[in-house]
């Protein structure tokens, strides 16, 4: 569940913040606060929780507070209500009724230039925030393309955004830029690259670990392969594969931070998000009810 979520369920209710002692200090007073937070929203320990100056609220008996938590490199700022007597917190989350949330989210994401399999024109959209290495988004790709897309395909179009977990997966931010490099020449390059690495997982982990100072990475020869089949030009795939220029893929790393996106996969279906695995019952129930709303009926 997302930090958002635990925050919003946990302080629909007050929380009580224990009785504010005479001359209680404002050190004090943010402990406490801090440590509400902490023990409500769940937040893992090395996040870093900041308390801001409280200002005069719009509830009666309440003021502002603002509370930022940082975590993986992201930044959040939750705006809390205190109690003027300081004895009782409050999160409530506004929300603006007159915009479609899921309209807003997608205008957030840049799919220019993505690589698209299924309809270019269908009016749903699946963007998946993917990491090459991650074993539960080997698992949500073969699902979706194997299981789902063949049922979807004339009606939903889907794209891959990069979001390596750099910390835990060591090849994943190559296998990215790789495929970057292909998707600039040729798409179905890209998706025959993005299909044997989703697959073979293990074994490209194995001839990483292996891999002898001087010789060339697991990876790379496997784009080089995919291009030769696809016609490629091969002198300026080298060229990309040398650079590994990483801006493209650090900037949708940088898209999905600021989506509050912090594991992988998530996934969007026309701006409505869901974190990790998903059946395939459960993503033909998604993609069923997204495309009735769509005015585009299932089969």
């Amino acid at each position: 569940m997302r930090l958002v979520s635990k925050l919003l369920i946990a302080f629909l209710a007050a929380a009580p913040l224990a009785a504010q002692q005479p001359g209680l200090s404002r050190a004090d007073l943010d402990q406490r606060i801090e440590r509400q937070v902490r023990t409500y929203s769940g937040v893992p320990p090395d996040a870093k929780v900041t308390i801001g100056d409280r200002t005069p609220g719009s509830f009666n008996g309440y003021d502002n507070v603002p509370v930022t938590i940082e975590r993986a490199g992201t930044k959040d700022v939750f705006n809390f209500l205190l109690s003027k007597d300081g004895r009782k917190l409050l999160y409530v989350k506004e929300f603006d009724l007159g915009e479609d949330p899921y309209a807003r989210i997608m205008k957030k994401i840049d799919i220019a230039r993505r690589p698209i399999r299924g309809a270019a024109d269908a009016k749903v959209t699946i963007v998946v925030y993917d990491d090459f290495q991650c074993p539960f988004c080997g698992r949500t790709y073969v699902t979706l393309f194997n299981e789902v897309m063949t049922r979807y395909r004339d009606r939903v179009r889907v794209l891959i955004k990069d979001f390596p977990i750099l910390d835990a997966h060591p090849w994943a931010m190559r296998a990215a830029v790789d495929a970057q490099c292909l998707a600039q020449q040729d798409s179905e390059a890209y998706w025959e690259f993005s299909d044997y690495v989703h697959t073979h997982q293990q074994e490209i982990t194995q001839k990483n670990n292996a891999l002898a100072a001087g010789t060339a990475s697991p990876l790379d020869l496997v784009a080089k392969d995919v291009a030769q089949k696809h016609g490629v030009n091969a002198a300026a795939l080298q060229a990309c594969l040398t650079a590994q220029d990483k801006s493209q893929v650090e900037a949708s790393m940088r898209e999905g931070q600021a989506l509050g996106i912090s594991a992988t996969p998530t996934i969007f279906v026309n701006g409505q998000m869901t974190e990790g695995v998903l059946s395939a019952e459960q993503l033909r129930a998604l993609l069923d009810r997204v495309l009735s709303e769509s005015a585009a009926p299932a089969k």
